[in-house]
């Protein structure tokens, strides 16, 4: 009963912390983009930045980089998921059309088969009866 109270505790922290993260990731950009409107109108006004209005600024647009960055990697993900799963029913029809000629090869392998045996043994019949007129 221990282990399942400990197993459930572990469960709601890290349930607890990746919200706290998700939380603090919107905060954070919410908290540039703000700070940004106010660096853009501190610009507008002719104001002098100061080295923390800079530094705001290049994090954002390093901000905006990663997101599209992100974005572009999450489109080319989706585009290959697309085409491994195009590639793989491809496979799958090939094998499936390979597997019908090759169970067709073997009826007509069985066919050619009996078709031998029964000519040999025809040969063998006309032979002996050959051998016996003969």
């Amino acid at each position: 009963m221990c282990t399942q109270r400990m197993s459930t505790f572990y469960i709601f922290s890290l349930a607890s912390i990746l919200m706290v993260e998700a939380v603090a990731t919107s905060v954070l950009e919410e908290a540039l983009r703000q700070a940004s409107e106010r660096i853009a109108k501190k610009i507008t006004e002719g104001k002098k930045l100061t080295s923390t209005d800079v530094i705001i600024l290049l994090l954002d647009q390093m901000n905006k980089r990663i997101d599209d960055t992100n974005k572009g990697i999450d489109d080319l993900s989706a585009s290959l998921n697309k085409r491994i799963d195009d590639t793989n029913k491809r496979i799958d029809d090939l094998n499936t059309s390979l597997n019908k000629r090759i169970d067709d090869i073997e009826e007509d392998l069985r066919l050619l088969h009996q078709e031998v045996s029964s000519i040999k043994s025809d040969i063998i019949a006309l032979m002996r009866e050959k051998l016996k007129t003969g």
